[in-house]
C-alpha cells in the first residue's frame, strides 16, 4: 500500500513540474467555476421569472368574474415546469423545451419541442454546460497529463529501475492510475465545493428531499468517468515506448470515442426510432379530431347518439326535460373523447422518444461520454422523461379541471337560457393551482439503470486490462 501511495504521489508531482499541465488544470477548473456561476444565475433568474408568472395567472384566474363556467373553461390557465434540481450544472434537455403549458379546453398543448428537439439527436448531444464541459474536455486534459505516466518512464530509462526495486507492474501502473485520478480530483473538487457553498447559499438548489443524494451520486458518477479516463490513459501509455506515440494513441481515441461516436450513436437511434416532425404530428392529430365526439356540433353523429341515450336513461323525450343541463353532458363527454385522441398521439410520440432513448442507451455501452451524459441528466432533472413526466401531469390537470368546469356546466347552470347563466366568481378560488411532483430519485434513475452499469463496465474492465500488460516491464 505505501509503496501505491508512493507512485501516485510520484505521478501526480511528474505531471505537476509540466507547465502546460498545470495551465490546463487551471483553465478547465476555472471553465467548470465559471460555467456553474453562470448556471447558477440563469436559473435564478429563471426561477424568480417563473415564480412571478405563477403568481400572476393564478391571481388572474382567481380575479375572474362571475362567468359562464364553459367560458371559463375555454380562458384556461398555464402550468409552469420547474427547473431541475441540479439544472444549473446540467441543463439537459432544458434548452429545447419550453418553460410552460397553456391550458384549456379541448386542446392539449404540449411544451413545444423545438423542430431540433423533435428529431432526437441534439436533445441527447446536449448544450454547452458545465456538465458538456466536462463530459468532452476533462477526457482531453486526463490523456494529456497521463500520456507520459509509463511512456515518459521508458524513455527516461527510470521504468526497469522501478522494476528492479521489486515493484511489480501491476502496482506500478494502479499507482499510476491512482495519481492521475487524484489530479482529476484536485482539479474538480475546489471548483465544485466553491459551487454548491454558492448554490447552498443563493438557495439556487432545488428543496427538494433528494437533492442531496442526487449531487452526491453526480459526483461519484463524475469521480467514476475521471477514473475510467485515467485506467485509459495509463493502459495506452503502458502500450508505448515515448510518450508521443501514446500522446497520439491517446487523441485519436478522443476524436474517435468522444467526438465521432456520440453523433453517429445518437444518428442510428433517430434513424433506428423515427419520430414524426411537429407538422406531421399535428397534421395526423387534426385528422383525427375531426372524427371525434364533438359537444360545439349538435348536428354530428357523435352527439345526436349521446342525446339519445341520455333521453332514453330518463324517460323523456326532449333535452329541455331532463333534470341537468345536456349541455354540460356533452361538453364533458367531447372533452373525454378528445382526450382519448390526444393521448393516443401523445403516447405513439413519447414512446418513439423512449424507443430513442434506449437505443441511445444500448450504443452507450461503446461510450463512457454517452453512459455518463444519460445518467448526469437523469440524476440533474433534465432528461426527456423528466420532461415528458412535467407534460402529463400537466394534462391530467388540465383534464381534471376541465371536467370540473363541465360537471358545473351540468349541474349548476340550466337548460333554459344556457349562455346567459353566470356562477359566482367565488367558485373560481376553489381550483387548486397546478403542482409539479418531481419524479422520487429511484424512478427518475430507472430508464438510465443500463448507462450506470456500463460505466460500472468500463472501469472494471478498463482496471482489468491493466494486467494484460504484465510485462510491459521492459
Amino acid at each position: 500500500m505505501n509503496a501505491l501511495w508512493m507512485i501516485a504521489r510520484h505521478e501526480v508531482l511528474r505531471a505537476l513540474r509540466h507547465r502546460t499541465a498545470r495551465v490546463g488544470m487551471v483553465a478547465l477548473g476555472a471553465l467548470v467555476l465559471a460555467g456553474c456561476l453562470l448556471g447558477a444565475y440563469r436559473q435564478t433568474l429563471q426561477t424568480q421569472e417563473r415564480e412571478a408568472h405563477q403568481q400572476l395567472v393564478r391571481a388572474q384566474w382567481e380575479g375572474q368574474p362571475a362567468r359562464h363556467p364553459h367560458r371559463v373553461a375555454h380562458y384556461g390557465t398555464f402550468a409552469f415546469r420547474p427547473a431541475g434540481p441540479l439544472a444549473f450544472f446540467d441543463p439537459g434537455v432544458d434548452g429545447f423545451v419550453g418553460t410552460s403549458v397553456y391550458l384549456e379546453a379541448h386542446r392539449r398543448n404540449g411544451l413545444t419541442f423545438s423542430e431540433a428537439a423533435q428529431s432526437g439527436e441534439l436533445m441527447r448531444l446536449g448544450t454547452a454546460s458545465t456538465a458538456f464541459v466536462l463530459q468532452l474536455l476533462l477526457p482531453l486534459l486526463v490523456f494529456c497529463l497521463a500520456a507520459g505516466s509509463v511512456a515518459g518512464e521508458r524513455e527516461g530509462g527510470t521504468w526497469r529501475l522501478l522494476l528492479a526495486q521489486g515493484v511489480s507492474p501491476r502496482t506500478l501502473l494502479a499507482g499510476k492510475v491512482l495519481g492521475v485520478w487524484l489530479l482529476v480530483a484536485l482539479l474538480l473538487v475546489p471548483s465544485l465545493l466553491l459551487v454548491a457553498v454558492g448554490a447552498v447559499l443563493t438557495g439556487v438548489l432545488s428543496s427538494g428531499t433528494d437533492t442531496l443524494p442526487r449531487a452526491l451520486l453526480l459526483l461519484a458518477g463524475y469521480g467514476l468517468y475521471g477514473l475510467i479516463c485515467a485506467t485509459l490513459a495509463v493502459w495506452v501509455s503502458s502500450w508505448h515506448q515515448q510518450t508521443r506515440g501514446a500522446l497520439m494513441t491517446l487523441l485519436v481515441l478522443w476524436m474517435g470515442l468522444w467526438l465521432v461516436v456520440p453523433r453517429v450513436a445518437t444518428h442510428v437511434a433517430a434513424r433506428l426510432h423515427p419520430a414524426p416532425s411537429a407538422a406531421k404530428f399535428d397534421a395526423e392529430l387534426e385528422e383525427s379530431l375531426r372524427t371525434a365526439a364533438d359537444g360545439h356540433s349538435p348536428n354530428s353523429p357523435a352527439f345526436m347518439e349521446l342525446k339519445q341515450k341520455y333521453l332514453r336513461q330518463y324517460g323523456v323525450e326532449r333535452v329541455e326535460d331532463l333534470p341537468i343541463n345536456f349541455g354540460g353532458v356533452a361538453m364533458h363527454e367531447s372533452e373525454a373523447a378528445t382526450r382519448a385522441v390526444f393521448e393516443e398521439h401523445y403516447r405513439r410520440l413519447f414512446d418513439a422518444w423512449r424507443a430513442q432513448d434506449r437505443a441511445a442507451l444500448v450504443l452507450s455501452v461503446l461510450n463512457p461520454m454517452l453512459a455518463l451524459r444519460n445518467a448526469s441528466m437523469a440524476l440533474a432533472g433534465t432528461d426527456s422523461h423528466h420532461a415528458i413526466d412535467f407534460e402529463q401531469q400537466a394534462e391530467d390537470h388540465r383534464y381534471a379541471f376541465i371536467q370540473r368546469l363541465n360537471e358545473l356546466h351540468t349541474h349548476e347552470i340550466r337548460a333554459v337560457n344556457d349562455r346567459a347563466q353566470r356562477l359566482d366568481a367565488s367558485k373560481w378560488k376553489d381550483f387548486p393551482p397546478f403542482e409539479y411532483r418531481r419524479p422520487a430519485l429511484t424512478q427518475a434513475m430507472a430508464p438510465v439503470g443500463l448507462a450506470c452499469a456500463a460505466l460500472l463496465g468500463w472501469a472494471v474492465a478498463l482496471l482489468a486490462m491493466l494486467g494484460l500488460r504484465p510485462g510491459g516491464a521492459s
